[in-house]
């Protein structure tokens, strides 16, 4: 996989001017989850979606913070973005939170019957929101 995403960096990311929003934030996702992301890789990504935030659309704004998060977890070493950028990417994608499926809410209800006490669709100082969550104990539960 490396060499496929390092052939597509090689192409990519000096035509960054011609990717819309979606495309930007579809393939800096694609880098994280394929695990190929370098400090030139992100600072590229970066440096253009903040070049002028105001032609992404919320949800590529809220999928970059989603990559943004990443990287803080990943490689917390590389941090290419001023913290008035994260907030605004926060911003985007706390706006845009999921709502909770009947699924995570029939999940929710047999843990409390169980005894299991929880935060239903806890959101973290980050933005983060876990489906359930006892937050003084740091466990949580995500259903899909």
């Amino acid at each position: 996989a490396r060499e496929l995403f390092d052939a597509i960096a090689a192409t990519a990311l000096p035509r960054l001017g011609e990717f819309n929003s979606q495309n930007l934030a579809n393939m800096a996702w694609a880098f994280a989850c394929a695990g190929c992301v370098s400090r030139n890789r992100i600072a590229s990504v970066f440096d253009y979606a903040i070049g002028d935030l105001s032609t992404f659309e919320e949800i590529h704004l809220s999928q970059l913070y989603q990559f943004w998060l990443f990287i803080c977890v990943e490689h917390p070493h590389l941090r290419p973005l001023e913290p008035h950028h994260v907030e605004r990417l926060r911003e985007a994608y706390v706006e845009l939170m999921p709502r909770p499926s009947r699924l995570q809410r029939d999940v929710s209800a047999a843990l409390s019957r169980l005894g299991w006490t929880h935060e239903f669709e806890y959101v973290t100082e980050k933005g983060l929101s876990l489906d359930m969550a006892q937050p003084t104990s740091k466990h949580g539960v995500e259903v899909d």
